[in-house]
């Protein structure tokens, strides 16, 4: 693991998650609509990270824009705000690799029990309301 006292990098304080896609295979039937696929954003505001874990490979892409919000909404996203954080203590993990796994691990969410995009965006709904009422 790279140390914080690293001068000449970051870690990103702001992360979006996008929650939209397509049926593509068998078991997106089982998913609620609308809710297939999900990928991560991170950024600082104008210098931004796609993180999009497919089925086949992840795809990395960087972006500088400071329209992201807009840009993933035009595309027919769901959009949520988020923090990434850094859990405080290391869970052993066996789940399958999905794109919420994924999602998961990079905003620091410890909670087996939400598999589909649409518990991470419930999950994150909460999330984002227990911290918007403080």
């Amino acid at each position: 693991m790279i140390t914080s006292n690293i001068s000449y990098g970051y870690r990103p304080n702001i992360a979006y998650v996008a929650f939209g896609g397509n049926a593509t295979h068998w078991w997106t039937k089982f998913l609620k609509k609308g809710f297939y696929h999900c990928l991560l954003i991170l950024g600082n505001g104008s210098n931004w990270h796609i993180i999009d874990p497919v089925m086949h490979f992840t795809d990395f892409i960087i972006v500088q824009t400071n329209r992201i919000e807009e840009i993933f909404q035009e595309k027919g996203y769901k959009i949520i705000k988020t923090k990434p954080q850094v859990p405080s203590k290391v869970k052993f993990s066996l789940r399958p690799y999905t794109c919420v796994e994924t999602v998961k691990r990079f905003l620091g969410i410890q909670a087996p029990l939400i598999w589909t995009p649409y518990q991470l965006f419930g999950f994150l709904l909460k999330k984002r309301k227990k911290i918007l009422d403080i």
